[in-house]
């Protein structure tokens, strides 16, 4: 993997904070988390990594404060799906980690094992039991014209529109990071 002058690989990371928070009750990327916006934590997590990192928002005035660079959804209204399609076409980087703001128990370590056993799939992401987590992936840019084909097409669900695109989805439940409250995500202000 190519990096930079820093010795950080040219990797570009998204925060995806641009759900409705419907059952939150109010923007949850902004919600402080033990001392920290959830937005924060999640872009922390991820740093170790990239040499870039955006906020996917759809609320983008009041994501400017954390001083990073912003993008909103191209195709509106469509959901997870959107953000990493607007992630990809706005990424420096062929090379794109996403990661949900409302997870904040995931391990940077987990984004080194998918990056590590990513080899010529296009996309990778964590499973466990019955569960993918969609949103805890990484992606080639060269996934950019199948996810806009979806999009299109009104396809929303993000495994439906990984059809004849490439993607491994790799068990994490015997790695050393593993454990059930990683992907815990946090729905409500009481799974805070």
């Amino acid at each position: 993997m190519q990096t930079n002058q820093d010795g950080k690989s040219k990797i570009t990371g998204v925060v995806l904070a641009g759900g409705q928070s419907r059952r939150f009750g109010r923007d949850k990327g902004l919600y402080s988390y033990k001392g920290k916006p959830l937005v924060l934590r999640a872009a922390d997590i991820i740093r170790p990594l990239c040499d870039e990192i955006r906020i996917s928002t759809n609320n983008p005035e009041a994501y400017t404060q954390f001083g990073l660079p912003l993008i909103t959804d191209i195709f509106q209204g469509c959901g997870p799906l959107g953000g990493i399609h607007s992630g990809l076409t706005h990424a420096r980087h062929d090379t794109v980690l996403f990661i949900a703001c409302d997870t904040p128990n995931v391990p940077v370590s987990i984004y080194h094992f998918l990056l590590n056993n990513m080899h010529s799939h296009n996309a990778i992401m964590p499973a466990h039991g019955s569960y993918i987590e969609t949103l805890c992936a990484v992606y080639h840019k060269r996934c950019l014209p199948k996810i806009e084909e979806a999009l299109k097409n009104r396809v929303y669900k993000i495994l439906d529109a990984h059809n004849e695109m490439g993607v491994r989805y790799v068990p994490v439940e015997k790695e050393d990071f593993y454990s059930t409250a990683i992907f815990h995500n946090i729905n409500y202000q009481n799974d805070a």
